[in-house]
């Protein structure tokens, strides 16, 4: 729950202070609460705390709670990030404070320019860094900076605009914006991953392997999951930034209603990241299983051996799932795209909110259950 919510906060400020530097022509009428910021200001450094908190409670067996967060603070990468967030959020503060910030383009831009610095302290101690030093600190820091450019802006525009005005000027730079954070999003996403689900049981295992092994534990399961949202969420994004656009000359037409359903599809992406965030990440699927048995959701979808067997082996080995795609699997496909082009369908001529919602949701429960239940 606290990383779901660090990352909406991020994004608000992030797509807020954007659209504060963006020309009035080329965006919505927008009234931000500035309470708003100030809000998500304070709730970083306060959720970002968490994983501290948590880290000093493991360890304070013999040496006592609050030395042992002195020690996390001052000696673990993960306090100094934090200490370092905390430092910037009060300068951020100070900024927005400001008489003149309302008006005064350089005010605006080093609000910005603080709140990368608090994502930059952020990203210095995810998972992906703390492994693989400056590479993986780059590659999640892009993927996260691209994230929250491309959901801020369309979370901000979606719930904070007073009407559709410029919506065509909007959409021209907004458009070529989303579609390069999605790219980037997408290769870093990918870089990311093969950190994150990399095997230390089988250094000579592929990425695919890595990733088929990680859908019997919670990581896994999360990670499809939020794969298969992404499709959603891609899929309203191309209606909203191209398909619609023949539809804006119309009064009637109302498009901050289906970007609030793309940016409803962002905030379920976000709460399964957030959950993956929590999860024991599969670098020991062996380990893993042994300790804590395979995802809940997995074991009520699947009828096989192989946790029993990973459980019930006396011996550490290496355990790979493998995949076999039946009719059956390929019909759940089938009607998956199915599912896809009715979803479009409904929203193109129907303009039908729940049935477009319904159909999106098949579409995912589809493709998801094609996948799991090809599982040997």
């Amino acid at each position: 729950m606290t990383e779901f919510i660090l990352y909406i906060s991020f994004s608000i400020l992030i797509g807020s202070l954007i659209l504060y530097i963006i020309p009035e022509n080329k965006k919505t009428t927008l009234k931000i609460p500035k309470k708003l910021l100030y809000l998500a200001t304070i709730l970083i450094p306060i959720t970002a705390f968490f994983p501290v908190y948590r880290t000093a409670n493991l360890l304070a067996v013999d040496l006592g709670f609050w030395f042992t967060l002195k020690n996390v603070l001052l000696t673990f990468e993960i306090g100094r990030s934090w200490l370092f967030i905390s430092i910037v959020s009060i300068v951020l503060i100070f900024v927005l404070r400001m008489k003149k910030f309302a008006i005064r383009l350089h005010l605006k831009i080093w609000a910005l320019a603080v709140t990368l610095l608090m994502l930059f302290g952020y990203t210095y101690s995810a998972h992906a860094a703390t492994i693989t030093e400056w590479q993986g600190f780059v590659v999640h820091t892009l993927h996260f900076l691209s994230i929250t450019i491309w959901i801020g802006i369309l979370f901000i525009i979606s719930w904070f605009s007073r009407d559709k005005d410029n919506w065509i000027p909007f959409l021209k730079w907004f458009t070529p914006v989303a579609i390069i954070c999605l790219i980037i999003a997408s290769i870093t996403g990918y870089l990311t991953m093969e950190i994150d689900i990399e095997s230390y049981d089988d250094v000579n295992s592929s990425v695919l392997q890595d990733y088929q092994n990680s859908l019997i534990v919670n990581y896994g399961q999360a990670l499809l999951i939020k794969h298969i949202l992404i499709i959603s969420l891609v899929l309203f994004a191309f209606i909203n930034g191209f398909l619609f656009r023949k539809c804006q000359a119309r009064d009637s037409f109302n498009p901050l209603k289906w970007t609030k359903l793309e940016s409803g599809y962002a905030l379920m992406i976000f709460g399964v990241t957030a959950f993956m965030g929590q999860s024991w990440p599969p670098h020991q699927i062996y380990n893993l299983i042994k300790a804590e048995g395979g995802s809940p959701l997995f074991n009520v979808l699947y009828d096989g051996d192989i946790v029993n067997i990973i459980q019930n082996a006396e011996h550490r080995d290496i355990f790979n799932v493998t995949m076999s795609f039946s009719p059956e699997n390929y019909l759940l496909f089938v009607l998956g795209f199915l599912f896809l082009f009715l979803t479009i369908y409904s929203v193109m001529r129907k303009k039908s909110v729940f049935f477009s919602i319904l159909f999106s949701f098949l579409m995912s429960i589809s493709i998801y259950a094609g996948i799991i239940l090809g599982i040997q």
